[in-house]
């Protein structure tokens, strides 16, 4: 249950994480799928994984999970938007231009990174370690 007071986990990165943990369930009727419908049973519903059904502790893990990806990738673009800016053939440089661009190239990286639009660096980096997460809250042992 997510604990009170928290905003919810992106609903993108709920998709993939739920649609990448079913994947690891295995095909329906298999015997590792049977064995792993046992050991993830307090976090399936109608034998689907539900991220809703983790503990609070493990879905604040999953939120600040959210968080540093989206940093990495807001940072990553910023520092694509400044590199570009860099190869520039102005001919000079005012401060307060260079600022204004500085400012505006963070606001972009900023919204790139936590909009659906984004370059999908924040959802890898999420789903790379939000599976285990989900792992070590199942107590599965990693494969």
């Amino acid at each position: 249950m997510m604990p009170a007071g928290m905003k919810p986990i992106r609903a993108d990165f709920v998709r993939d994480l739920q649609n990448q943990m079913n994947h690891k369930l295995g095909p329906r009727g298999s015997e590792i799928r049977a064995r792993l419908e046992k050991v993830y049973d307090g976090l399936l519903t109608d034998g689907k994984f539900d991220v809703a059904k983790l503990p609070g502790e493990a879905q604040a893990d999953l939120k600040k999970l959210e968080k540093a990806s989206e940093q990495f990738e807001s940072f990553f673009v910023k520092k694509l938007l400044s590199q570009m800016r860099a190869t520039s053939f102005a001919p000079e440089k005012d401060q307060m231009m260079e600022f204004a661009k500085d400012t505006m190239d963070q606001a972009v990286a900023d919204e790139t990174a936590r909009g659906q639009g984004s370059l999908g660096i924040a959802r890898q980096v999420f789903l790379s370690q939000a599976v285990r997460i989900v792992q070590e809250n199942a107590a599965v042992p990693k494969q």
